[in-house]
């Protein structure tokens, strides 16, 4: 059980750097096709959707975790949740925003290994 989440914790860092460096397959690679992703501004998007906006709407600057739980359900599923902080920047410029919340997330082993099924934020209270 250890081994799996030390893993998923890897797994996590990787989107971090994913994001941050621009690195558009590493990000592909990480979300399953059937990907629900929902941001802390309620926006909901698939893969395909939140892929396009990683590209083309923002730039992570930085992304960062607080401490993660991991809870797994059998082999094949597992949810992390914890703290997250991104600053972003649109790309058509102007002033990074920080966008502080908590982040959950549903991984699930494929056959390609393990891949975000969900991902859901909700903003901080202010």
């Amino acid at each position: 059980m250890n081994d799996i989440r030390t893993e998923l914790l890897a797994l996590e860092q990787e989107r971090q750097r994913a994001l941050m460096e621009e690195d558009h397959a590493g990000l592909e690679r990480l979300f399953a096709d059937d990907l629900l992703y929902v941001h802390t501004s309620g926006l909901v998007q698939d893969k395909p959707q939140y892929l396009d906006y990683a590209r083309h709407a923002v730039r992570y600057l930085a992304v960062e975790r607080g401490e993660l739980r991991v809870r797994l359900f059998g082999d094949a599923l597992a949810l992390m949740s914890g703290p997250q902080c991104n600053l972003l920047q649109k790309r058509g410029g102007g002033e990074p925003v920080r966008a502080e919340g908590f982040a959950t997330q549903l991984w699930v082993r494929e056959d390609g290994g393990w891949r975000i099924a969900a991902f859901h934020g909700t903003r901080t209270p202010a």
